[in-house]
C-alpha cells in the first residue's frame, strides 16, 4: 500500500508539473562565425554586424564545388548549413571545426557557392549568417595612349577608358594592350587583340565554369578639366598617384597662405625631388609631399606630360596618439596590475593575462618595473607557470574576457583608432630562456631558445574588438589574406638582449588611401605563449614606446 501511494504521488507530481508554465528565461548567447575558410581561399572578411562572411578564392576554382576547410563558431552552437547548397547535407558537421582533416572520413563539407549560402547557428536562439564566395579576379583592361586607370564596374559589367586625344587622334585604331575581365582560364569572344574600332562601345562575352558574362568596353576622350590623379593626405606626408604617357611628372607644394597677395603668389613653393617620384613600366606614378605638419592646409600643383593642372588644396591628418605608450602609468585592481592610469573608459586601453593568472592566487606575469628602466617606469613581461599552466608575460590593446575551460582564456583584441603612423618605436631588453613548456603544434620547440614577439597591426573595417579564444584556437589572422588587415609590422627576437636597445617596427600598408578603424599592439615574452609554449625563464622589458609619423 505504501508503494502504491508513492506511485500515486509521483504521477500527481507529473500532472501538476505539466500544468505549471516554465517562465525561466533562456540566456542570450550570440551565435558568431569567428573563423571561416574554403579551399583555395585568398582572403576572407567576417562582418559580425551584418552576420556575413565574404570570401575570395583562386579564379581557377569552380564555385559550384568547394570544400569548407574551417568553420569556427561560438562555443556550444549547433550549425545548420544550407541544405540546397550542401553536396551531402546529412554528412555536413552540425558543430564548428578548426580543420576538416580533424573530422571523420565520412564527413562531406563540399558546397555550391555559386550563390550566397546560408548558415544557421542555434543554441537558445537562432542566428542566421550569409557566406558569399567569389573569384579573386585581378581585372585589368588597358589600351595604348591611355589616361588614368580604367574604370571597371564589376556590378554593371561596364568598362570606360579615356585616351589622350593628341596621341590617339582616332578611335578607329585603338590597340588593346591587356584584357582580363574574368577568370584567368576564361574564354573571351571576340578575341580582344582583334578589336580596334571603338567609335562605339564594344561588347565582349567572357565564359568560364558554364557561365557567360557580357561586358561592355567604351573608349573615349576625357571631358574638359577631368583629373586623372588622386591624393591621400597623411599626418606628415601626402601621396599623389596618377598616370603619365611621356614620363614627365613634376609637382610643387606649400602651406596654404592665409591671405595671399600678388607679391607673394610665387613664394614658399617647394619642388618635389626626383627621388620622391616613382614610376612603373606602364606609366603609373607615385609622388610624395614630405615634411608636412599635422592638421594643416596645403596647396599643390601637378605638371604631367607638360600640362600644368590648376592649384588644388588638401589638409593633413591630425596625429592620433595612444594612451600610456611611455608605460609610466600603472593601476592595481585587486590582485591584478594594469598598464593604465585607471580603469575608466577613457583610460582603459591596455590589458594582459593577469586577471586570468590571478584567478587562483596573486601571480602577475605582467607588472610595472621601477628600477631597471629607461625613464620613469617600464613594463615587465615575465613568462611563468601559474597553477601548473604556462602563462606568457603579455601586453596588448584591448581587454581580458574570462577564463575558458581548464587553461584557456577569451580576450578582446584591439581599440578604436583612425591614425596612420609609419612605425612603432621603443626600447626593450630580453632574457631568452630555454623552452621548457610546450604543447602541440609546437611540441618540437621544447629545448630550443624562446623568442619574444612585438607587433602592431591596423584594421580597416573592424567595428568591435576581435574575440580571441585561446581555448578554441581562435586568433586574429595577421596574414594579407585577411582583407581587414590594413597595416602590419613585427619584431621577433630569439636571443638575449642584455641592455636596453632601441627598436623600430616599420608598418607595411596594404594601400595608401584606406584609413583604419582599430589598432592592435601586442607584446609577449614568449612568441608562442598563446599555445602555452615558452620558457619560464623568459623576461621582456619594454619602455618608452611611441608612434612614429613620417
Amino acid at each position: 500500500m505504501k508503494g502504491r501511494n508513492s506511485i500515486l504521488c509521483f504521477l500527481l507530481g507529473l500532472l501538476l508539473a505539466g500544468c505549471v508554465e516554465n517562465d525561466l528565461p533562456y540566456p542570450t548567447i550570440e551565435g558568431i562565425i569567428e573563423e571561416f575558410a574554403v579551399e583555395g581561399q585568398t582572403s576572407v572578411k567576417i562582418d559580425k554586424t551584418s552576420a556575413s562572411v565574404s570570401v575570395k578564392v583562386a579564379d581557377t576554382l569552380d564555385l559550384r564545388d568547394l570544400r569548407v576547410e574551417k568553420l569556427v563558431v561560438t562555443k556550444g552552437m549547433t550549425v545548420i548549413p544550407d541544405s540546397v547548397a550542401c553536396k551531402d547535407f546529412l554528412h555536413f558537421p552540425d558543430t564548428g571545426f578548426m580543420s576538416v582533416d580533424s573530422l571523420p572520413a565520412t564527413v562531406n563539407t563540399r558546397m555550391n557557392f555559386r550563390e550566397p549560402v546560408s548558415f544557421l547557428l542555434r543554441l537558445y536562439q537562432d542566428y542566421p549568417w550569409k557566406v558569399t564566395v567569389e573569384h579573386d579576379i585581378q581585372r585589368k583592361v588597358t589600351v595604348a595612349n591611355q589616361l588614368g586607370a580604367s574604370l571597371i564596374d564589376a556590378d554593371t559589367h561596364n568598362v570606360i577608358i579615356y585616351v589622350d586625344s593628341t596621341a590617339q587622334p582616332s578611335l578607329r585604331n585603338v590597340k588593346i594592350e591587356a584584357f582580363r575581365l574574368g577568370s584567368s582560364i576564361a574564354k573571351t569572344t571576340p578575341e580582344p587583340s582583334e578589336v580596334t574600332d571603338f567609335t562605339r562601345p564594344r561588347v565582349f562575352q567572357v565564359s568560364a565554369f558554364g557561365e557567360t558574362e557580357e561586358w561592355t568596353v567604351s573608349v573615349a576622350y576625357p571631358p574638359a578639366g577631368m583629373s586623372f590623379t588622386s591624393l591621400s593626405a597623411w599626418a606628415k606626408r601626402a601621396v599623389v598617384t596618377g598616370k603619365t604617357l611621356t614620363g614627365q611628372v613634376s609637382a610643387r607644394y606649400r602651406g596654404k597662405p592665409q591671405a595671399e597677395t600678388k607679391a607673394d603668389s610665387e613664394e614658399g613653393w617647394e619642388e618635389v625631388l626626383s627621388s620622391e617620384i616613382e614610376m612603373d613600366e606602364e606609366g603609373n606614378f607615385t609622388l610624395l609631399f614630405t615634411h608636412l605638419k599635422p592638421g594643416m592646409e596645403y596647396e599643390y600643383q601637378l605638371t604631367v606630360d607638360g600640362v600644368s593642372e590648376d592649384i588644388k588644396t588638401f589638409a593633413t591628418e591630425a596625429v592620433e596618439l595612444v594612451p600610456n605608450l611611455s608605460l609610466d602609468d600603472w593601476y592595481k585592481d585587486g590582485k591584478s596590475w594594469y598598464a593604465n592610469l585607471d580603469l575608466t573608459t577613457e583610460n582603459y586601453f591596455w590589458d594582459s593575462g593577469n586577471k586570468g593568472s590571478n584567478a587562483v592566487g596573486e601571480a602577475n606575469p605582467t607588472s610595472p618595473e621601477t628600477s631597471d628602466v629607461v625613464k620613469g617606469k617600464a613594463a615587465r613581461l615575465e613568462s611563468k607557470t601559474v597553477a601548473g599552466v604556462f602563462a606568457a608575460g603579455s601586453l596588448y590593446c584591448g581587454t581580458f574576457g574570462k577564463v575558458e575551460g581548464l587553461s584557456g582564456a577569451s580576450l578582446n583584441f584591439g581599440r578604436p583608432y583612425t591614425g596612420r603612423p609609419s612605425a612603432l618605436r621603443g626600447y626593450y631588453k630580453y632574457n631568452s630562456g630555454t623552452i621548457d613548456k610546450a604543447k602541440e603544434p609546437y611540441k618540437d620547440l621544447e629545448g630550443r631558445k624562446d623568442s619574444c614577439h612585438i607587433y602592431m597591426a591596423l584594421f580597416s573595417d573592424w567595428t568591435a574588438p576581435f574575440p580571441v579564444n585561446t581555448n578554441t584556437g581562435t586568433f586574429v589572422d595577421l596574414t594579407w589574406k585577411n582583407e581587414s588587415l590594413l597595416a602590419f609590422g613585427e619584431l621577433v627576437q630569439g636571443e638575449t638582449v642584455k641592455d636596453y636597445t632601441q627598436f623600430r617596427i616599420d608598418l607595411q600598408y596594404r594601400d595608401q588611401t584606406t584609413k583604419p578603424t582599430y589598432i592592435l599592439i601586442v607584446a609577449s615574452a614568449s612568441k608562442y605563449g598563446d599555445y602555452f609554449t615558452g620558457s619560464t625563464s623568459s623576461v621582456l622589458l619594454l619602455d618608452e614606446l611611441e608612434l612614429v609619423f613620417e
